[in-house]
């Protein structure tokens, strides 16, 4: 990071407000809008490769001072397929920051397509089929076997040699749902599983490259923070276009009344101790072990997953249903698994243009509200 850069002229602005929807041109816009408001960069390319065979990285930005006391960490792409809103909203940060001067001891770290495979390829996991989000310093530790998962696999991959009947499904989740109870199943299916290796949710045996290459470029330039703020941005959870904040407390916790005064007026979801809540508690997440890794330094950190809602649950999990089975037995060069991928894709970023609108504009609100009372002024 460098010391803060001089104030863009009035005429400064980011590249045009339409969402992109390819992993290149979404590369390109933020490299240059990086550029252009004076950021220090950072490529990190991984091994995979894209579609056509293009080299894929992950790209830091960073504004501010080199030895920050205060820090702003905005992520996305974690789930590479839910990155083109978030990628656009992280670009508007950019050139919001830099028509501006940040304080002396405030430094703001953006990192786009923490999975850049996915980004490229439109899937929620990466080359590996790893959840990233549940793979954070995996090689350092053995989570808790998810024993639900185990009775749900065969449900949620089955092995037929067609593409799988959503009314089955359905008809069979409705009735684990009866027995088991909706928490019994939600949890089993999404809080992460380390057994199936072809399954969902998936946080692998080891930490990924992904994971490795964040954590090598990362971790330097927080050790001289004091007080750290995390932001990790996503699509798919919520109401259609709202935004939503997951918290991994309870209500009434410290890290609850933090995002509460950071973002007013923004939904709160807690994942413990919470009746209403539709998340589990989950393990391996980006978000929350950088928070975990500066409190253990003595800062102050805080870290929350901003969400912005899409299509339906039951929608989305057919969708996600039949992605998977493609991904594992089927060819998406076939017309018909072409349009289940392109069916998937749009669960995460509709074909609307008012919910491009209020993604984009509401992920910009939140950020620069969480910036000015959460980092700036604090």
């Amino acid at each position: 990071m460098h010391d803060p850069p001089a104030q863009v002229g009035e005429n400064h602005h980011v590249t045009e407000p339409r969402v992109q929807r390819s992993y290149g041109p979404c590369r390109a816009r933020f490299q240059a809008t990086a550029r252009q408001c004076g950021a220090s960069l950072w490529t990190l390319p991984i091994a995979a490769r894209g579609p056509a065979g293009e080299v894929l990285t992950i790209d830091l930005a960073a504004m501010g001072s080199h030895r920050a006391r205060r820090a702003l960490v905005v992520l996305s792409g974690v789930h590479g397929v839910e990155a083109f809103a978030c990628s656009q909203a992280q670009c508007e940060l950019l050139a919001h920051l830099g028509s501006t001067r940040l304080p002396a001891d405030v430094a703001v770290v953006v990192v786009h397509a923490v999975n850049p495979w996915g980004m490229a390829w439109g899937r929620r996991q990466n080359e590996s089929n790893v959840d990233l989000n549940r793979n954070w310093r995996r090689s350092a530790v053995e989570p808790t076997h998810n024993h639900a998962y185990d009775e749900l696999h065969h449900l949620a991959c089955p092995e037929t040699t067609e593409l799988p009947s959503v009314d089955d499904l359905l008809e069979v989740a409705g009735r684990l749902v009866a027995e088991r109870g909706l928490d019994w199943v939600r949890a089993g299916l999404t809080a992460g599983q380390y057994r199936h290796a072809d399954g969902l949710h998936y946080g692998g045996e080891r930490t990924e490259e992904s994971n490795r290459l964040l954590e090598a470029a990362l971790l330097p330039l927080l050790a001289p923070v004091e007080q750290l703020v995390v932001v990790d941005l996503h699509t798919g959870h919520g109401p259609w276009s709202e935004l939503t904040l997951l918290v991994d407390h309870g209500p009434g916790s410290d890290d609850s009344r933090f995002w509460a005064a950071c973002a007013p007026g923004v939904r709160i979801e807690h994942a413990r101790d919470d009746p209403e809540a539709t998340v589990a508690p989950k393990v391996g997440q980006i978000a929350n072990g950088l928070r975990d890794h500066v409190r253990q330094g003595g800062a102050v950190a805080w870290s929350t997953t901003l969400e912005v809602g899409t299509v339906a649950d039951l929608e989305q999990l057919a969708a996600t249903y039949l992605e998977q089975w493609v991904y594992r037995r089927g060819d998406r060069r076939r017309p018909d698994h072409a349009e289940v991928c392109r069916r998937f894709a749009r669960c995460f970023t509709p074909d609307d243009a008012d919910w491009q609108q209020a993604a984009v504009t509401g992920m910009l609100s939140v950020l620069s509200a969480v910036f000015t009372a959460g980092v700036a002024s604090s």
